[in-house]
């Protein structure tokens, strides 16, 4: 009967090879690899912050302002660098504004300690310096909390006021 359907003389079916189990494999490992190196690429773009005690070490930082006595913002005196680098191996140190001086902290999480801050004994003149000096130390010891953003290290109490504002040196 010529309108009937013949079998053609060739009955295999052509497969691809990813159609095999190996070729399988082979695609569902491409794909895993694929979603892997996507995942590692975003994760890192998404801009995950470093934790605090990792991002105050990457840096000098120099003091821009401290709270004054009554909770208000002062700024550095003119002709004063106050400075601090935090080191990996929890100690802190750099210059008060007249004397150096070096102290021990821990980071864990959120919150801070510094403690045992030594410094050279030097008088400067003006007692404006000094005073500054002082206060900083006092508010250094203070310190129960550090957030590092856009640059900017502030170290807070334990009430979440902030005590001392650095920035980049």
């Amino acid at each position: 009967m010529p309108d009937s359907p013949e079998p053609s003389g060739d009955s295999r079916e052509t497969t691809s090879p990813a159609d095999t189990p190996k070729g399988y494999m082979i695609s569902l490992a491409v794909v895993l690899m694929g979603i892997l190196i996507v995942m590692v690429f975003f994760m890192n773009l998404s801009g995950q912050e470093a934790t605090a005690s990792t991002a105050i070490t990457q840096q000098r930082w120099s003091l821009q302002s401290y709270a004054g006595p009554d909770g208000t913002t002062v700024p550095v005196q003119d002709g004063t660098t106050v400075t601090a680098l935090f080191t990996t191996e929890g100690k802190v140190s750099g210059s008060g504004g007249c004397n150096q001086y070096s102290a021990r902290y821990l980071v864990r999480e959120t919150t801070m300690i510094v403690s045992g801050i030594t410094t050279t004994k030097m008088n400067c003149p003006g007692g404006g310096v000094m005073i500054q000096e002082s206060r900083y130390y006092s508010l250094l010891e203070q310190a129960a909390s550090p957030r590092v953003h856009n640059r900017v290290l502030t170290l807070y109490s334990t009430e979440g006021k902030p005590l001392l504002v650095f920035v980049s040196a």
